[in-house]
């Protein structure tokens, strides 16, 4: 039995139950009879004389209401505070016209989400991080010509982080863009972290998908470094997916090289010395000191140059960074 439905707790029922028995009984002896505590039995009286199930005479002696009376009187104010509620949810349902008129009006003017239009090279490179950290599961891009070298140093970090990660990542490039030696370098690093590069001799354009949901192109197919467009569009993302699978199926793998497994990977200069200073300084603080970065940004280097060298802890990442002429 519970008359929560129309605001009595479990234990203000309780108390209200009690006086039924005893109504020969004074507020005084409640306490004792249920292991209360004055405070308690006062704010249970409080609760009680609020919804008008008992009265307090003067001298503290509890009247109790006819729950026949009472409890009926309960009911009927909660049915007319649902059905007030109630009336005012259904009125809700008025403005909906008017929000969908103004939707309508939204989307007459604005220009679709689906396609977005990003511009100049700050903004572009704030977008490839952003996508490339939210990606879950797979990237895909098509290379046609090399990358700058600043470039590389801007990809670095959200491609190993990817990597890392566990993303399928796959490129195809073009013979154009293979034949620099500083895009080459950087292919074969990511293969060996565990990317895969195939090479095609067909015509493409520059194009990068992040879970096959989202896809950015250049405006203009011969300048990728000051306009985009990022593409969420369902039907358009599933036809450059089509493509890049078509070109990642007819393409080839990377030709075996001789040396250049060992050989150095292109580094930036800031590299080289987080390199340096990985083998001579003592402490993180004072190397990131040296280098004139954060301690954070300090660590992060070096996290992604032991993944790099595949090596297990720093000393082990020292001796291969020598070994293969890193340093």
């Amino acid at each position: 039995m519970s008359l929560t439905s129309v605001g009595v707790s479990d234990e203000h029922l309780r108390l209200y139950r009690y006086f039924l028995r005893h109504p020969e009984r004074g507020a005084e002896s409640a306490g004792g009879a249920l292991g209360w505590d004055r405070d308690t039995v006062d704010e249970g009286l409080d609760a009680l004389q609020e919804r008008s199930l008992i009265r307090l005479s003067e001298r503290h002696t509890v009247l109790v209401s006819d729950p026949a009376v009472a409890v009926e009187w309960l009911v009927e104010q909660r049915l007319g505070e649902l059905k007030s509620a109630t009336g005012e949810v259904l009125a809700t349902r008025a403005v909906i016209a008017t929000l969908i008129d103004d939707h309508k009006q939204g989307v007459a003017r604005s220009p679709s989400d689906d396609i977005e239009r990003v511009d100049g090279p700050e903004a572009i490179r704030e977008r490839l991080t952003d996508l490339a950290f939210f990606t879950f599961r797979e990237h895909m891009s098509l290379l046609p010509s090399p990358w700058r070298p600043h470039n590389i140093d801007e990809a670095r970090a959200s491609d190993l982080r990817m990597l890392r990660r566990g993303i399928h990542w796959r490129t195809v490039a073009t013979p154009k863009a293979l034949a620099d030696p500083a895009t080459l370098a950087y292919l074969r690093e990511l293969e060996t972290l565990g990317g895969e590069v195939r090479r095609t001799e067909q015509a493409i354009r520059r194009l990068a998908i992040w879970d096959r949901g989202v896809a950015m192109v250049p405006v203009d197919p011969d300048d990728h470094y000051e306009s985009t467009l990022v593409v969420r569009q369902p039907g358009v993302v599933a036809n450059t997916v089509a493509w890049f699978e078509q070109v990642w199926d007819t393409g080839h793998e990377l030709p075996a090289e001789d040396d250049l497994a060992v050989r150095a990977p292109v580094l930036s200069a800031l590299e080289h010395r987080v390199l340096d200073a990985l083998t001579h300084a003592d402490k993180d603080e004072a190397a990131a000191r040296e280098l004139g970065v954060s301690l954070r940004t300090f660590r992060r280097y070096v996290a992604d140059i032991m993944l790099r060298l595949g090596a297990a802890n720093r000393f082990q990442a020292g001796l291969l960074a020598k070994e293969r002429g890193w340093i």
